[in-house]
């Protein structure tokens, strides 16, 4: 799914560059693909679904439908200013580090996760649409958390996590106060293990071994569609 991102912004940058291109040679204005976008804000509603990377132990955030809301404001040029919050429908599964077997994995929870970010955007065709189509990039920072502050029964403890935030999208702008959008966003965290799985218990064996790393990080990325109102 990350390299489908990579590739998405990569294939967006080639457009822009052509659609920059195209507007250097001109246009006579009843002609011109290219409109200037009227509107500065934008406020969307947004639903889709959120693809958690599974790590090594499997004790992380699972994948689950994603709702939430994404203001954006063109402060300058090509240049935005964005912010998004979302509520993610994601489960674990939870590890007993002393049990071994199936009856390590214990049943299911239910653990949603909440994100916000802040992010800087970019119009790939400037402070204009190209045939009603704006492509953008983003960038920033952000957090994502299920609110809880004290570890499972097994001892691993998801709790708030700071997360890089990046990816890309397509708007699409008939004209007027609405517009829909498509979006591909990547959320990057780590997810960090208890000592007690790296311990083996009585006649069975460590949920990792030794060389696994106490800490990593995980690419999460998610799509989502959404309808726009622009003021």
């Amino acid at each position: 799914m990350t390299t489908r991102l990579t590739t998405l912004v990569a294939g967006l940058l080639a457009f822009a560059s052509q659609a920059v291109a195209a507007q250097l040679v001109g246009h006579p204005p009843t002609s011109s693909p290219f409109l200037d976008l009227e509107y500065a804000q934008e406020f969307t509603l947004i639903g889709g679904q959120y693809h958690a990377h599974r790590d090594p132990a499997d004790v992380g955030p699972q994948p689950g439908a994603l709702f939430g809301a994404h203001y954006e404001w063109r402060a300058t040029g090509p240049l935005n200013l964005v912010g998004d919050l979302a509520r993610i429908s994601s489960s674990r599964d939870p590890l007993d580090p002393l049990k071994t077997g199936t009856a390590r994995v214990l049943p299911s929870v239910n653990r949603p996760l909440y994100a916000g970010s802040f992010s800087l955007g970019m119009n790939l065709t400037g402070a204009k649409s190209w045939h009603h189509i704006v492509p953008e990039v983003t960038g920033g920072l952000g957090f994502i958390s299920d609110l809880r502050t004290v570890p499972d029964s097994g001892g691993f403890k998801f709790g708030t996590r700071f997360a890089l935030n990046w990816g890309a999208g397509i708007k699409y702008v008939p004209g007027g106060h609405w517009q829909v959008r498509a979006d591909l966003t990547n959320r990057s965290y780590t997810i960090a293990y208890p000592e007690a799985f790296f311990v083996a218990p009585a006649g069975g064996t460590a949920i990792l071994s030794a060389d696994q790393s106490k800490s990593l990080w995980v690419n999460n990325p998610a799509f989502t569609l959404g309808l726009s109102r622009l003021f």
